[in-house]
């Protein structure tokens, strides 16, 4: 039995896993969903001071808790809180899995990752929209990951939920580089047509280099709500 940890991503909840996680508790494996600090169900304590450090210790918190060895589980910024998480409890981690998700070094942040066009998106966002750090959920997310009308929009956007432009602004502090000394997965999403696919196609460059497992999905951005199936059985694979 492996147990598997999790992790979602901006603007979503614990339950953008509710497809995945059954399918791995089937197969007699223990999965956990960590709450990250003012999303999801905790949304109502979403305030300006939320930032990446409290995600990166929220994971760390549940990694510290484990008997054992778990699978480390990221969509999209998760990559970001996975990467941290790992750097403080690397002897919790026996394996790492990035979906369609960020793949930073020392010093960087989301905003440094993503083209700046689009970091000043959000800054413009947050500030007519948010008091200068909130980023509302919505529709245009929903388009940006490349979800079509019909069952899978509907999943998510039930799920969608405020984000802080803080989280994407604070640089990740990494004492060592963690990510290179695991096992570790890349799953790139690669429908034709997703809009945000130009910005982790360098991600999955990088993993690519070095040396890790590499995956590629048919789908867009939420590949675990698109094609579940598919992703527990990559979770699953070695």
């Amino acid at each position: 039995m492996s147990t598997f940890v999790l992790v979602h991503g901006a603007w979503q909840s614990t339950g953008t896993w509710d497809l995945v996680a059954p399918l791995l508790r089937e197969r007699g494996h223990r999965v956990i969903t960590p709450l990250l600090r003012g999303l999801g169900t905790d949304q109502n304590h979403l305030t300006s001071e939320v930032a990446l450090h409290d995600h990166v210790e929220d994971v760390g918190k549940e990694l510290s808790k484990l008997t054992d060895k778990g699978v480390l589980v990221g969509h999209s910024y998760a990559g970001m809180v996975i990467s941290g998480a790992v750097d403080s409890h690397p002897t919790k981690v026996e394996r790492l899995v990035f979906l369609d998700a960020f793949l930073p070094e020392d010093g960087q942040c989301a905003l440094d990752l993503l083209p700046p066009e689009i970091g000043a998106y959000f800054r413009n966002v947050a500030c007519e929209h948010g008091d200068g750090w909130r980023l509302p959920g919505g529709e245009g997310q929903l388009d940006l990951w490349g979800l079509k009308p019909g069952a899978a929009r509907d999943f998510v956007r039930e799920r969608l939920c405020d984000f802080s432009l803080r989280c994407f602004e604070e640089p990740l502090r990494l004492s060592e580089n963690q990510t290179s000394s695991l096992p570790a997965t890349f799953v790139s999403c690669v429908a034709e047509g997703y809009p945000a696919k130009p910005f982790f196609e360098p991600f999955a460059r990088k993993a690519r280099a070095q040396g890790w497992q590499a995956k590629e999905v048919n789908t867009g951005h939420d590949c675990h709500v698109e094609q579940p199936s598919e992703i527990a059985n990559i979770l699953l694979s070695d």
